[in-house]
């Protein structure tokens, strides 16, 4: 009997995948947040405004809270509200920040507010109490004090200290990392199968279709994730596509390969900015032409993915119009591939009965008449009927209820 491992090669794959895996961990280990970062200011005067590497500091005293007799605070005859603001231009999220200030003399702090100050000799050691994050600089902390000193006082330097937070799954190379564990997966379960015997092929095969799909489909949730209102879609999408071409007449084997294409049709929208893909309102042009770049992003991405032969098809071309007026090639009417052109269908009905941010679910009375309106030009027309059969016999309704937002 067939031996069920070749040891040399199963060694080689055990220690690639090791590689990869240790790889990814330190990734998340080191990029959930940067070692502790100190940004240093150093003035000379009273209203300062600076910034170092992103961050941010102003500070200043109110004009119309300065004093300098001894009517207000006997024995004390200088003092005033200095009011200090941090802004955060990093990209990243400021955690567990503190403030230093130094002055050329400090007696006492009269009060403060938003968090708490502690004096020791000339310096004010600040500790926020109900903001712990800065997000970014529309949104900054604001905090001061009323501070008295024997004369009149001048900054000498602002330190912040605080740890700026990654978040890994909007980095590239986190999407990468996860890429690559599927691709060492799909070759390690070609593998076993090479390797494995003859009364073993038909429960491996399950077992492979499994791994494949289920690291897929983890691959594509973090797709989805990149837009709170698309979740679910990419599996959505995928299931519409492969009952289209069941309903079509395309074999388990075709149905099979539509289905991964259409859970990766949308892999390139990892290279597009959040703030682009989950805008509210209409884009600009320039944004749109940012968009429009995914499907040749996803070519890029999938472009090593030889497991699956022409997986990049539907990423490529389900933006592609019947009419030959879509994007990016133009290709027009056949020849355009099959798979895309059901996956384009499955696509936008998805679409339209999703809920947006800027827009409820249409009705199905106005989809199916979307769909028949833009059979022959948007769509592909003998393609159209086959969906608007799902939407009428329940097929859809009932993928939407177990894939649902």
């Amino acid at each position: 009997m067939k031996k069920l491992f070749n040891k040399r090669e199963f060694k080689i794959h055990l220690i690639l995948g090791a590689a990869i895996l240790i790889a990814f961990s330190a990734f998340m280990l080191f990029s959930i947040t940067e070692s502790q970062k100190i940004r240093r200011f150093n003035f000379a005067g009273d209203n300062i405004s600076a910034d170092v590497n992103g961050i941010s500091i102003t500070m200043g005293n109110r004009d119309d809270k300065i004093w300098e007799d001894d009517s207000i605070y006997p024995g004390m005859s200088t003092g005033a509200q200095y009011d200090f603001e941090i802004y955060n231009n990093t990209g990243l999220r400021l955690a567990d920040w503190k403030v230093e200030v130094e002055f050329s003399d400090v007696y006492a702090i009269d009060s403060s507010w938003n968090g708490e100050f502690v004096v020791d000799n000339n310096s004010l050691a600040f500790t926020p109490d109900e903001f712990t994050e800065i997000f970014r600089n529309d949104d900054p902390a604001t905090f001061g004090a009323v501070i008295y000193s024997d004369g009149l006082m001048q900054l000498k330097s602002a330190t912040v200290t605080g740890k700026l937070v990654r978040e890994p799954t909007k980095q590239p190379f986190f999407y990468i990392l996860m890429l690559m564990v599927i691709i060492w997966l799909i070759s390690f379960v070609a593998f076993l199968r090479s390797n494995a015997d003859v009364e073993k092929i038909n429960f491996l095969r399950r077992r492979d279709l499994l791994m494949v799909e289920q690291s897929i489909r983890t691959f594509t949730s973090f797709i989805d994730a990149k837009d709170p209102y698309t979740r679910g879609h990419s599996i959505r999408v995928a299931v519409y596509s492969r009952e289209i071409g069941k309903r079509l007449g395309l074999d388990e084997d075709d149905q099979t390969t539509l289905y991964y294409e259409a859970l990766l049709h949308d892999v390139g929208k990892i290279g597009i900015a959040d703030n682009i893909l989950t805008k509210p309102g209409k884009l600009t042009e320039e944004e749109f032409a940012i968009i429009k770049t995914h499907p040749e992003k996803g070519v890029e991405m999938l472009k090593n993915f030889t497991a699956i032969p022409y997986i990049s098809a539907g990423a490529h071309w389900h933006h592609e119009r019947y009419d030959g007026n879509g994007y990016p090639d133009g290709l027009k009417g056949k020849a355009i591939p099959t798979f895309a052109r059901i996956i384009c269908v499955a696509d936008a009905y998805d679409a339209m009965s999703s809920r947006r941010s800027y827009r409820d679910p249409l009705s199905l009375e106005m989809i199916i008449d979307e769909l028949k309106s833009n059979s022959g030009t948007q769509f592909d027309p003998e393609i159209v009927p086959v969906m608007v059969g799902m939407i009428e016999d329940g097929f859809t309704g009932n993928v939407r209820s177990e894939y649902g937002e």
